[in-house]
């Protein structure tokens, strides 16, 4: 039985744009992670209207249904706009990937796509008018079991906290030694759990660590939603 996870909840981080620090009572603190990005426009015509950009949260629900929940910021400036990223808490711990309903004890996980969108009605997956094509964020909430689902899935455990994350295309010859990986895990699993875990090598695509960490810059590509290709992690 292929795993993919029961709940698809969101969770409301804060997206900060370039400018002025925001200041006052409604000052959201210090943020735990700030990554700097820019919109590259595409488009034929630019779009009617102010451009967010958004960070969404995704889960895995299933291979067919992707629930997703958008929490929007104003991007100022003409194209290639800047823009200030900043998430200022931790998720909701209901918005995360909890990977128990499978049997298997581990980290919850919460991943997230970076967007461009005109309005919350048009974010998600196919609806939006840009994405960054590249990059995930993804929060690990507790330590990481090191022969656990997400660790076969990121290329090995992640610290707690806050991730920028690649996103890669497997070539043919990876993806060869990332089955053989998954039917010797197959091979030797006793019990369902550790069937389950086994899948974690079977991705789409690589997701692992940026380089650069909350260095790296993200660039969120507006173009025809035929011509963007969005992070397949699930």
């Amino acid at each position: 039985m292929q795993l993919r996870s029961i709940f698809s909840l969101a969770l409301p981080v804060l997206l900060a744009a370039c400018g002025d620090p925001q200041v006052g009572s409604d000052y959201p603190g210090e943020s735990l992670l700030t990554i700097k990005g820019t919109i590259v426009n595409e488009l034929a015509e630019a779009p009617a209207g102010p451009v967010d950009a958004v960070l969404i949260w995704n889960s895995m629900t299933s291979e067919a249904d992707i629930e997703s929940f958008p929490v929007r910021t104003t991007v100022t400036g003409s194209f290639p706009a800047a823009f200030t990223l900043s998430i200022h808490a931790p998720p909701p711990e209901e918005s995360l990937n909890d990977l128990t309903v499978a049997g298997l004890v581990d980290a919850r996980v919460g991943i997230a796509t970076i967007e461009a969108v005109l309005s919350e009605e048009s974010a998600g997956e196919g609806r939006g008018v840009g994405v960054d094509e590249d990059h995930l964020i993804v929060y690990v909430e507790s330590e990481m079991d090191e022969d656990g689902y997400w660790s076969k899935f990121f290329g090995g455990p992640l610290a707690p906290g806050f991730h920028v994350m690649d996103v890669l295309s497997r070539p043919g010859e990876e993806d060869a030694e990332r089955q053989a990986a998954f039917e010797a895990c197959n091979a030797a699993a006793t019990t369902e759990a550790e069937h389950n875990a086994c899948y974690g090598y079977d991705a789409k695509i690589k997701v692992r660590p940026s380089a650069g960490g909350p260095s790296t810059t993200l660039t969120v590509r507006m173009a025809g939603s035929e011509n963007l290709t969005y992070p397949d992690w699930h």
